[in-house]
């Protein structure tokens, strides 16, 4: 039975969820003619309280399920256990160096030994970090973006760690790229902030072009 895959799963349906919260606020406070940042026109929105349990509780339901993955990674053959979801990039044969090879790209995760220990970091930490968030952030009139952003985040690291290739490791890398920015950035309306989420995407931007590089490099070798 295939489970691995709700590892990034929750995060992501989290994510869904409190976006749509935070859409639907932003045009409350439009319709009711109010800004949606206090840092510029000094209103105070209370967020509601579930999205921060939402979210948290996303990452935790990943937590739980990264254990099970790993027990039972622990006893398949070769401490691996991986997951093909569905063939992402269907083709036929790639000349490489060594001669034509089948180039298909497979939509799949991987735990393994290495795997296994980020996974139990990242959904452990990232689970307090989200309960931390709540407390820190609870006040906010963007909470809910934030806690989107947040879970996100938690979505695209876990993609990143499960990656069974590199395509899909790539868009693990990019996303946490994307979501740097958004959360360096988060209080765009402060310049230095705005400024700040900027200079990190563009030295992401720099740090991609190398990885894509290494990645063709790794597959015509």
């Amino acid at each position: 039975m295939k489970f691995v895959f709700l590892i990034p799963l929750f995060p992501l349906l989290g994510f869904l969820f409190n976006a749509l919260v935070s859409v639907r606020a932003l045009r409350r406070d439009r319709a009711e003619g109010r800004g949606h940042g206090h840092h510029a026109h000094g209103v105070h929105v209370e967020a509601p309280r579930y999205v921060g349990y939402v979210a948290a509780g996303s990452v935790l339901l990943s937590f739980v399920v990264a254990l099970a993955a790993v027990l039972a990674a622990h006893g398949a053959p070769e401490h691996t256990l991986i997951e093909t979801l569905w063939t992402w990039i269907p083709g036929g044969p790639a000349q490489t160096a060594l001669g034509p090879v089948p180039f298909t790209v497979d939509w799949a995760y991987q735990v393994d030994p290495l795997s296994s220990v980020m996974l139990l970091v990242v959904t452990f930490v990232g689970f307090w970090i989200h309960v931390y968030s709540i407390g820190y952030m609870g006040h906010d009139p963007g909470y809910a973006r934030y806690m989107a952003y947040l879970n996100l985040f938690m979505f695209a690291m876990l993609t990143l760690v499960l990656g069974a290739n590199y395509a899909v490791l790539f868009v693990g890398w990019e996303g946490v790229g994307l979501c740097s920015y958004l959360l360096i950035g988060f209080w765009f309306e402060k310049q230095s902030a705005s400024n700040a989420g900027m200079k990190a995407f563009i030295v992401n931007r720099v740090g991609d072009a190398g990885f894509a590089l290494g990645i063709f490099l790794i597959f015509t070798t």
